[in-house]
């Protein structure tokens, strides 16, 4: 599965002006930079509630962009802790998904540096 789906960021990019899409993609990475902070923090203080309604907001964004890797491990960990009683994550899931949080913003930095965009 890829980080980023190219073909979603350029049927996005197609849908708005030339100095729009980098001002939304800079809010993406700003959201994910501070939602993926808080989100680890609620985990380290095992608050699953607030876990679970910010994994699904962020799937929410990160659907819209092609962050197709980051996004199927958020909506894996939602539907754990939907479960009765809830899966929560192990250690080894937790490191995977931080793993794929920095992978991503790498991602969309390396992608508008190669187009001329700066975050």
């Amino acid at each position: 599965m890829e980080t980023l789906n190219a073909a979603v960021l350029s049927e996005l990019q197609s849908f708005m002006d030339e100095d729009e899409f980098p001002e939304f993609m800079r809010t993406v990475h700003q959201k994910l930079q501070q939602h993926g902070l808080l989100l680890f923090q609620c985990m380290a203080v095992q608050n699953w509630s607030e876990v679970r309604r910010m994994a699904h907001s962020l799937k929410g964004t990160l659907g819209s962009v092609g962050c197709d890797k980051l996004y199927s491990a958020l909506h894996a960990l939602e539907l754990g802790l939907r479960q009765t009683p809830p899966v929560l994550p192990q250690a080894k899931r937790i490191e995977e998904l931080s793993l794929t949080l920095q992978e991503t913003l790498q991602a969309l930095s390396q992608r508008d540096r190669d187009l001329g965009f700066s975050l």
